[in-house]
């Protein structure tokens, strides 16, 4: 087998390749040839993408493709996909290898190779046993594919699951259990609204306090485009967070996190914000939503108490390069 960098007269048949798995054995959504040039073969703001692809007597067979970031030491594995007809002959063994090494000789200060959802690029996939709602990337392997048993095998070990939730909200409505909360948070004149400049205060605070500046970023860039941002306040200063509220095409309601202080948590104001974006994003058209978290991540009991339900496991999952 031959392995070679990608070039523009192969993009055609890899496509093809990773098509026939989407439509057949996959869980991600068929690209079409811009889409894919975009995730496989462009330059990326981010990070370098690194794609190889394996062939045997000019037809192509496999392909692997990762990024490396351009603002740090982090290599992430994207896909490795082989032809159904030619597998279990090493094929992906040796991409595999073929990818490590050149990480190993060209990217010295990678510690390690990961597939977690830090990686920028993103393949979208569709939720089962759903009229066609999706989520923009996978958190991970995918513990029910093949691919989860073959990066064990190849010295990839798990060392945190994320579990996918979802939940049509169509026509979503507060529980009498959230009303009742509300009404005990106005008690303590501790209300859920919309986040304006002009009014709030503790902005900077409540992000500092938070310490995740994805988080941050996501808010502002939520903000920059007008996208309304549920808060908790007290009174005029902002003590917790969600948003910002922003409908997909697909009918996906954006999640992007949920925060609340350290001096004003346990009075179930993450429990409450929440619930008020599922019926924002309603309002706004929303017809379902996904997430995900981690396994053992407090922040699930949230979910599962507006009956958020599983849908998918991934790992995420590493080696360090040696």
């Amino acid at each position: 087998m031959n392995i070679q960098p990608i070039q523009p007269t192969l993009e055609a048949d890899v496509r093809q390749l990773f098509n026939d798995a989407a439509n057949n054995e996959l869980i991600f959504k068929p690209l079409d040839a811009s889409t894919f040039k975009q995730k496989f073969a462009d330059d990326h703001p981010q990070a370098t993408i690194i794609t190889f692809v394996g062939t045997e007597q000019d037809r192509v067979v496999g392909f692997i493709s990762g990024t490396v970031l351009k603002s740090s030491s982090k290599a992430y594995i994207t896909m490795i996909l082989v032809d159904q007809n030619t597998r279990k002959k090493g094929i992906g063994t040796a991409l595999l290898k073929h990818f490590e090494q050149n990480i190993k000789e060209n990217y010295p200060d990678v510690k390690s190779i990961d597939l977690i959802f830090f990686n920028p690029i993103l393949l979208a996939w569709v939720v089962p046993n759903t009229d066609g709602h999706d989520h923009p990337g996978a958190p991970g392997v995918d513990i029910e594919a093949d691919a989860y048993l073959f990066f064990k095998a190849k010295g990839y070990h798990t060392f945190v699951k994320q579990n996918l939730y979802y939940k049509n909200i169509k026509d979503y409505a507060y529980s009498t259990t959230i009303k009742s909360m509300m009404d005990s948070l106005k008690k303590k004149n501790l209300t859920i609204t919309f986040y304006d400049q002009r009014v709030h205060t503790g902005f900077d605070d409540l992000f500092e306090n938070l310490e995740n500046p994805s988080w941050r970023q996501a808010i502002v860039n939520g903000l920059q485009k007008d996208d309304p941002v549920l808060i908790a306040a007290d009174q005029h200063k902002m003590i917790g967070f969600t948003g910002p509220l922003h409908v997909q095409r697909s009918g996906r309601g954006y999640f992007a996190g949920i925060g609340v202080h350290s001096d004003y948590r346990g009075h179930g104001l993450g429990k409450v914000l929440f619930a008020s974006l599922c019926y924002e994003l309603s309002q706004l058209g929303a017809t379902f939503m996904t997430l995900f978290t981690g396994e053992n991540n407090p922040a699930r009991k949230i979910y599962e108490n507006e009956h958020f339900s599983i849908v998918k496991t991934f790992a995420n999952m590493r080696k360090d390069v040696e």
